[in-house]
């Protein structure tokens, strides 16, 4: 829990108030019996000599009277009302800033932890974690002001009052039973704690599961598979049933515990208060001091049955603020102590750079050296499992080397800072990512200062005019969720316009064509070629289709992770290699495909 008191420090004057008025709005509100146990008194004393009435000592005695005593528990139940209202103000301050200090903090230092974190974890177990935490902490906070140290500030206040107006051995009592209650409490909570770690972990791990079926509810519901996922979702959801159900028993039978230990320990206490009263008149205890006593035991001892339920909460905060320490704790992406400037990229080099994935019995790539300088467009292919995909993610710095080094003008990858690097880049990736919103904040989104000449300008050069012509609002037309629906060509197309519009220094294709049509794909490569020839920038095309990338200076073919052929696209075909088997295959498909297309307009 050290990290709770970590970041309730700078709120410590705000939580110390909290407190204050939390002790004061307890303080007040136990002086109400000792008030009404003088009323008492009072009552009993008219009970023995009714002769001894007086009207004047009835409404007008200071301190004493009748009517004194109701105007002083009018006053302090107001002010202890006072002080509650303000308690619970500064409180609920206290709880939303902290809250939304835990969540950004944590959202910050996820985003700064290396791409491999978030590829071996399922979708939306970061956001579970940050959520969860967020509201166990502020459940337990909430609880321990209210309940748990009201109960603490009682306990002192009416041990005090005990040991000067009772008997000396009445606070020992309420001391050696409220550390009984604590040691039985903790020694039986243990087994709590266990469990609700594992309920977070299922928790967490069936957001997961949820986030990846709702993301691919279209393959769900196509393929029929909507009641076998439904059984698969709920497996995890019963595991955390059964746990839930173990740990109410576990929190039931404590809570029984408490209850007949409290309700034990105050009928000990009633009976030393009798016994003081019957044989040991000296002790001076009235009967207005014994029903004081008596609503203090449930003023004190009544929350404490509750203290099951605070101890859940506590639990249950103490096992999500440990998975945010463990999120916290991951080491973020390596930044250089002293980097260098990079500048405009003019240069980039592959030096003997190997991978391997940390599942993976292999490397991704082997040995890859290469050299790309500004005005030149590089190509690389081969078939599936070659390392396109993980050569792409070394460019960018998603992937750092295993082996051998990676050169921005002739600086090393680990002495430049990657977001100098990244401001740099455009990229279009095989999965089209845009955001749900307007065309316009989409392309803004790499862009923030673009004009609306710029705007359109990329989304020429991408070929999107046609998906203007049918937005309504243009630019501001929605897409995504409740806006323009986009095909998979025209999603691919305003990802390419994003990454033009950043006017980039590395340009990056990774199967930027791959859900195009052909005519579509022609316009692109014809795109792809113009955007080269401007000499601005490095282009690297990573494609299957070898139709998109003829036009590279150099093409890199690999296989198994392995460069085993470089050239142009006519000297590969003369080599009569790898490049010229794809070729030959991808060439024979597109005239079996134009054969079957005129067979069937023939018919």
């Amino acid at each position: 829990m050290k990290i709770l008191f970590t970041y309730l420090k700078p709120y410590k004057w705000l939580v110390a108030l909290t407190l204050f008025l939390a002790a004061v709005n307890t303080g007040f509100a136990l002086m109400d019996p000792i008030i009404f146990g003088k009323l008492v008194d009072l009552t009993t004393e008219y009970g023995k000599d009714r002769s001894a009435f007086s009207w004047q000592r009835f409404f007008t005695q200071p301190y004493t009277g009748v009517m004194w005593l109701l105007l002083a528990s009018i006053t302090i139940a107001m002010i202890s009302r006072i002080a509650k209202n303000i308690q619970d103000y500064c409180m609920n301050v206290v709880i939303q800033k902290f809250g939304a200090k835990v969540f950004t903090d944590g959202l910050k230092h996820a985003m700064k932890l290396p791409y491999q974190e978030f590829e071996d974890q399922r979708s939306g177990e970061t956001l579970s974690v940050l959520t969860k935490v967020r509201v166990d902490t502020e459940r337990f906070i909430s609880s321990f002001i209210n309940v748990l140290f009201g109960v603490i500030v009682g306990v002192v206040i009416v041990m005090i009052y005990a040991a000067i107006k009772i008997h000396w051995s009445v606070p020992i009592v309420y001391f050696v039973g409220i550390f009984l209650l604590t040691w039985i409490t903790n020694l039986l909570s243990r087994k709590i704690k266990v469990i609700q770690k594992k309920i977070v972990n299922q928790t967490t791990s069936l957001a997961g599961s949820t986030t990846e079926s709702l993301r691919n509810i279209e393959l769900v519901k196509s393929l029929g598979l909507t009641t076998q996922e439904v059984d698969r979702l709920n497996k995890n959801t019963y595991k955390i049933l059964g746990l839930e159900l173990t740990k109410v028993k576990k929190i039931r039978s404590i809570s029984f515990i408490q209850g007949t230990f409290v309700n034990t320990l105050r009928q000990v206490i009633l009976f030393i208060l009798m016994y003081l009263i019957y044989y040991n008149p000296e002790a001076g205890i009235t009967g207005g001091q014994l029903v004081t006593m008596q609503i203090y035991s449930f003023f004190i001892f009544g929350p404490l049955q509750d203290i099951g339920n605070i101890l859940l909460s506590y639990r249950e905060a103490e096992a999500s603020l440990n998975n945010f320490k463990d999120l916290m704790n991951k080491q973020p992406e390596l930044q250089p102590a002293h980097p260098k400037h990079l500048g405009n990229i003019q240069t980039l080099e592959f030096q003997q750079v190997a991978f391997q994935h940390q599942s993976a019995q292999s490397r991704a790539i082997e040995n890859i050296s290469f050299t790309a300088r500004t005005g030149e467009t590089i190509a690389f292919v081969g078939p599936s499992g070659s390392g396109k995909s993980t050569l792409m993610k070394l460019l960018v710095g998603l992937y750092r080397p295993q082996q051998g080094k990676i050169l921005y003008n002739g600086l090393d990858e680990t002495s430049i800072l990657f977001d100098d690097l990244r401001n740099q880049i455009g990229f279009v990736t095989q999965d089209t990512q845009l955001f749900a919103g307007t065309i316009r904040e989409n392309l803004l989104f790499v862009n923030p200062s673009a004009t609306d000449d710029e705007l359109m300008e990329a989304l020429r050069k991408s070929a999107v005019t046609r998906l203007l012509e049918r937005a309504e609002k243009g630019l501001d037309t929605m897409i995504g969720e409740g806006g323009l629906k986009l095909s998979g060509g025209e999603k691919q197309r305003l990802s390419i316009a994003r990454a033009l519009l950043r006017n980039p220094r590395l340009l990056i294709f990774d199967e930027a064509t791959s859900s195009l049509d052909s005519l579509t794909e022609e316009e692109i490569t014809n795109t792809i070629k113009d955007v080269s020839s401007k000499g601005s920038q490095i282009t690297i095309l990573i494609a299957h289709r070898l139709s998109t990338i003829m036009h590279a200076d150099r093409i890199y073919v690999l296989e198994r992770g392995d460069v085993v052929e470089t050239g142009t696209h006519e000297s590969l075909l003369e080599e009569k290699g790898l490049y010229y088997a794809m070729w030959r295959q991808q060439i024979g498909e597109r005239k079996k495909a134009l054969a079957t297309n005129s067979n069937g307009v023939t018919a």
